[in-house]
């Protein structure tokens, strides 16, 4: 069998955090250079602060390349710890590999992740490197110039470590079994990168396991929160926003006020637009939440413009014409609610979409619809720090 790269192997980094300085904690960047820059200034992030980014830094958004070199610069004068992501390994091993059938797959995922998230670091850095990526590119020739000419940012990525542990916390980019961390090093990252519904398995810790990877969103079961999700009985933080895994994503910023405390708060950010609503609404009592692990559904027809009638678990649920998969009609291309948000007049909301008059937006981190009238939010609005 041969052996896997130290890349693709668990490496565990042990820190000691300083006390009385805050910790902040980001994961699932996802290529969203601008959302990690805004929410770093709202944040007020200085060298008197520690960094920690919990993986994923790579693709789904157009900004790879620009989140990997700001985090190399950043490293070079503050305190951050960077992890491993799985998203990370998954394109570093193609990237890097000398199998021409691993490179080429990657080549063939390029047009479909411009087509869904606008683009890829394969593509950002062939743009940089003035290479064509169309069919009948030479593959060999772009891979070894990217070698060449990103060494330094493929370094990085490699050095990358696996878990961060420190005294009173552990952070990993999926979830580990337990905190015998000396019997996973060495071992394939895999399972404890890509660990989906980590708080299925039923884990509590002695200290705080600190996870992304997988949406907080996912664990809710009553709205689509994309806040970070803390269990304090059981010691997890699950930090993951939803950024561009989501178009209706946020990258959350956990705020540990001090490794001593138990005092958590987060902000968020993302690159939507932000409105203003013009009027007040009420919640409505009754609304369906498709998870994206649960979403086949059967068209019943037209609902109007812009919209489809489906029914999902014996409901029917009005969906806009752009949620329905159209290589899978049977089933929706995302995670869907038809909850009409409680608004007061005045609310600064992140609008996703607007379909024929109504608007789908994120209000206070939580997705869903409002039905009033809207206008551009003051450019001078600031995202406001909640507890956890």
């Amino acid at each position: 069998m041969t052996a896997l790269p130290a890349y693709r192997t668990v490496s565990v980094r042990r820190a000691e955090l300083p006390a009385g300085r805050r910790v902040l904690i980001l994961s699932d960047i996802h290529g969203h250079a601008e959302a990690l820059k805004k929410v770093l200034r709202r944040a007020a992030f200085s060298r008197e602060d520690t960094l920690v980014v919990v993986g994923d830094l790579l693709e789904k958004g157009t900004g790879s390349l620009a989140v990997v070199r700001t985090l190399m610069e950043l490293s070079k004068d503050h305190r951050v710890y960077t992890l491993m992501g799985n998203m990370d390994v998954f394109t570093l091993s193609k990237l890097l590999s000398d199998d021409p059938k691993q490179r080429h797959s990657l080549f063939e995922l390029a047009p479909k992740m411009k087509n869904w998230w606008g683009g890829c670091l394969l593509m950002e850095m062939c743009s940089e490197l003035g290479l064509p990526l169309e069919d009948g590119a030479d593959e060999a020739v772009v891979i070894r110039a990217i070698r060449g000419r990103f060494e330094g940012e493929l370094s990085f990525l490699q050095g990358l470590p696996t878990i961060l542990d420190t005294p009173r916390m552990t952070f990993v980019h999926g979830g580990v079994p337990h905190l015998r961390l000396i019997e996973l090093s060495g071992k394939d990252s895999d399972p404890y990168l890509k660990c989906d519904d980590f708080l299925a398995r039923g884990l509590s810790f002695p200290k705080y396991v600190t996870v992304g990877h997988w949406p907080a969103v996912l664990y809710r079961d009553d709205r689509m929160d994309m806040s970070p999700l803390l269990l304090r009985e059981r010691n997890i933080l699950c930090l993951d926003g939803g950024c561009g895994v989501k178009k209706s994503g946020q990258l959350n910023c956990v705020i540990w006020e001090d490794p001593a405390s138990d005092h958590f708060s987060f902000i968020w950010e993302d690159e939507l637009p932000r409105v203003r609503a013009m009027a007040g609404q009420e919640a409505s009592d009754h609304y369906s939440y498709i998870k994206y692990h649960d979403r086949e559904v059967t068209v019943l027809g037209k609902a109007g413009p812009e919209y489809t009638l489906v029914s999902w678990h014996g409901r029917k649920v009005r969906v806009p014409d752009t949620a329905i998969d159209r290589e899978q009609p049977g089933r929706l291309n995302t995670d869907y609610t038809d909850y009409v948000l409680p608004v007061r007049e005045g609310d600064v909301m992140s609008l996703v979409r607007s379909f024929g008059g109504r608007h789908y937006v994120r209000l206070n981190s939580v997705l869903g619809w409002y039905e009033g009238p809207i206008a551009p939010a003051d450019e001078n609005w600031v995202v406001p720090e909640r507890t956890l």
